[in-house]
């Protein structure tokens, strides 16, 4: 990519206790955090319960039920939910932080050397998919209750876990360089983001939604451009183009054409073009790669 600008996300301050080493957030409810953010710690994280889409730097992808995410430090990200392709239902969730540089000590020591160079040396986020992350579960749901020797035996066998399985990881790259943090832009995206989240499947123009934020259109498409490295209507239909995929593959609907409508698009044709471009495949085909997989 030719410039360095970039969308600008919220940073987010883990809550962590005192000297506590590893910070546990157990979330059940109707939707994950709405915002896009990024933080200092590593995370990682169970989907336990529920699904969406995941959102990281410039990329956006399905999350589903017991997989787990690698987060890097930094790396500018998003789970988001929508119930128009998912079935309502809760969302459990599973995260685990911790500080690579507060650790330092405790990844130094002998034992810890094949962690510690999964941590230290991973080139990108990344995903475990849910047949190799299955096993994990029954380590991760009581972390939030367990303490002392108990949670810290719990997460050294997740990190074992993932050492014995890093060759099954889905690398996540974010297309992002490294950014500063500024809330003030990244209020004005998330604002965007979540405009476009709650009404993709209608028609959305750019004064309307340059008005959200309080920016004339020309100013909206550079303010975007500049801070995404793409324009919204880009943005848009790669949104649009991942819930026509779950509704795909979930066979949520009878044709394609429906697809189209239900995602926002006015014409098949359009929706196959535009399919094609953001997943490189048509309709056709990713229907029926995902029928020879099941």
């Amino acid at each position: 990519m030719k410039t360095s600008e970039h969308r600008k996300p919220i940073e987010f301050t883990v809550p962590v206790r005192g000297d506590e080493a590893f910070y546990v957030m157990d979330n059940t409810d109707t939707n994950f955090y709405a915002y896009y953010h990024r933080h200092r710690e590593f995370q990682i994280t169970y989907i336990a319960a529920g699904g969406g889409a995941f959102m990281l730097g410039n990329l956006i992808r399905p999350c589903l039920e017991n997989q787990v995410f690698l987060i890097k430090p930094n790396d500018p990200h998003m789970f988001f939910k929508d119930e128009r392709i998912m079935a309502p239902s809760q969302i459990h969730v599973i995260h685990l932080f911790f500080s690579l540089e507060k650790l330092h000590p405790f990844f130094d020591m002998t034992e810890m050397q094949a962690i510690k160079s999964l941590f230290y040396n991973l080139d990108a986020s990344k995903l475990l998919p849910e047949q190799f992350a299955v096993p994990l579960k029954e380590l991760f749901l009581p972390l939030s209750t367990d303490g002392g020797p108990s949670k810290l035996i719990k997460v050294i066998q997740i990190f074992k876990a993932l050492v014995a399985h890093q060759d099954h990881f889905i690398s996540i790259y974010s297309g992002l360089n490294k950014v500063n943090f500024q809330d003030a832009d990244g209020l004005r995206i998330n604002t965007v983001i979540k405009y476009a989240l709650e009404n993709y499947k209608k028609t959305i123009s750019i004064e309307e939604i340059s008005a959200l934020i309080h920016l004339t259109p020309t100013a909206f498409c550079k303010f975007f451009k500049k801070h995404t490295q793409k324009t919204f209507v880009s943005f848009l239909n790669e949104i649009r183009i991942e819930s026509a995929c779950q509704l795909l593959v979930n066979n949520k609907v009878e044709s394609i054409a429906e697809t189209a409508y239900q995602c926002g698009f006015n014409t098949a044709v359009h929706f196959n073009r535009v399919f094609l471009h953001v997943m490189k495949v048509s309709p056709k085909e990713f229907i029926a790669a995902h029928t020879r997989r099941g």
